[in-house]
Order: C-alpha cells, then sequence, then structure tokens
C-alpha cells in the first residue's frame, strides 16, 4: 500500500536513489523486450478494477491496466482520504499463471483467476486473508490524475520523468507558451540546483498520462503532463 509524501528532501533522494535511479547520462525509453517472457495478451492485457480493504478508510479503489507493450498503470485511491489516487508506472511479464508488475526491489504478484487477478505474497502464494484483495477485469476505466515519485532531467529542450523503480523514461510535455504552470515551474526548479545536467533530479508530483503526436516519426507515443510540483530538489 502506499504511505503518504511526507518525508524530507534528503530521505527523498536516498529512497528513489535505491529504488534504481540509472547512472547513465540518458534516460533509458521504453523497451517492451526487457519483459521476459512475454504474456499472450488476449490472456492479460485489459482492465482491471475493485474496492480492497483498507485499514484507516473504507477501502482502496485500485485499478490495473495492462497494456499490450508490457507496460502497466496501477493507482490506488484511499476513499474519503485522498482525491488524487497514488500511481505506479512499470512494466509487466507472466511466467506460468503468475503476473508480476515490476517497479522498484518489491514486485507485486498476482494469478489470474477467470476475470479475476489475485493478489499473491513475495513468495507467490496465495494472501491468507478472510477478505477479499483481488480485483476484477472491466471493459475499461479512465485514468485520470495521480501522485507520481520518480526522476526528471531536463537535457538539450527535452523533458523526460523516470518513474521511481522503473527501467524506462516518459517524454513530459511542456506548459503552452505564455502559460506559467507546474511544467515551467519544474524546468526552473532543475535549472537552479542540478549543476551538471542530465543528472536526474528527484521530485514527487500530481501528473497525468496523456498520448500526443510522437517526437519522431508519424506515429503517436504517452507524454506526462504534470499539474502539480509537491516536491523535488537536487541533492
Amino acid at each position: 500500500m502506499y504511505t503518504k509524501f511526507l518525508v524530507p528532501v534528503a530521505a527523498l533522494y536516498l529512497a528513489i536513489s535505491a529504488c534504481g535511479t540509472r547512472s547513465a547520462k540518458e534516460p533509458a525509453q521504453i523497451n517492451a523486450s526487457d519483459t521476459v517472457p512475454k504474456a499472450e495478451p488476449h490472456a492479460w492485457t485489459g482492465f482491471y478494477t475493485d474496492t480492497v480493504p483498507c485499514a484507516d478508510c473504507p477501502g482502496i479503489i485500485t485499478r490495473l491496466h495492462l497494456k499490450a507493450d508490457s507496460t502497466y498503470i496501477l493507482t490506488d485511491e484511499y476513499m474519503e482520504r485522498d482525491s488524487v489516487p497514488y500511481g505506479q508506472l512499470g512494466t509487466w511479464s507472466v511466467a506460468g499463471s503468475t503476473l508480476t508488475l515490476r517497479t522498484g526491489d518489491n514486485p507485486r504478484l498476482w494469478k489470474l483467476d477467470g476475470d479475476r487477478l489475485n493478489p499473491l505474497d513475495q513468495d507467490g502464494k496465495v494472501i491468507d486473508s478472510p477478505m477479499s484483495y483481488s480485483i476484477q477485469r472491466v471493459d475499461t476505466f479512465r485514468t485520470g490524475a495521480m501522485h507520481l515519485a520518480g526522476n526528471y532531467v531536463y537535457y538539450a529542450d527535452s523533458h523526460s520523468f523516470t518513474p521511481a523503480g522503473s527501467r524506462f523514461a516518459i517524454p513530459v510535455a511542456m506548459d503552452p507558451p505564455g502559460v506559467k504552470g507546474a511544467g515551467l515551474e519544474l524546468e526552473k526548479l532543475y535549472v537552479k540546483h542540478v549543476k551538471t545536467p542530465p543528472d536526474p533530479m528527484p521530485v514527487r508530483i500530481v501528473a497525468t498520462l496523456r498520448t500526443g503526436p510522437a517526437m519522431e516519426g508519424n506515429g503517436t507515443e504517452q507524454y506526462l503532463h504534470v499539474e502539480r510540483l509537491e516536491e523535488g530538489k537536487s541533492k
């Protein structure tokens, strides 16, 4: 489960660095071949959601989107406590009947049972509990703004965000000309505190994933639109 983002900046930097900060100068782009073996898309891809038990709130609305390119979006919304869910972005793979969501040092494991995904413990065993923590396949749902933690880089007029513990970077869409929004605030903070670009800057943001024209070619790709900067500063 997620915890509130109320940690000192120094501790934040250490925590995100431990989740897999790259030492390379350029952030890696998403590559579906990183996940082996690759799952059968028709059996696993799609949308899953349900309300699971919560210790100090009425429930947690969990939403999971398994995409055909072996990436996923997972959000947890704490009912009557937070209006914006906490998100994870990463890659997924399947071995046998076990689904693995890879973000950070502790991947989340699931088992497909009909139209439901049942969470497993770190040993791959079914969680022994009288309460249900499974989520059900649905036709679709909308993914809006979410809390995200990770590393931001501004270099050579390009902006990217690497989710904590992930191995791929997402392009960050900047504010339209003349708009002084969170994207511009993030860029200015990077220029102020990062002395040797493209070193990463740990940040916590509220952002939305949207699809737009690809930076190269005629296709489309996903961009991260930053709506609010919650915390960020280099070490």
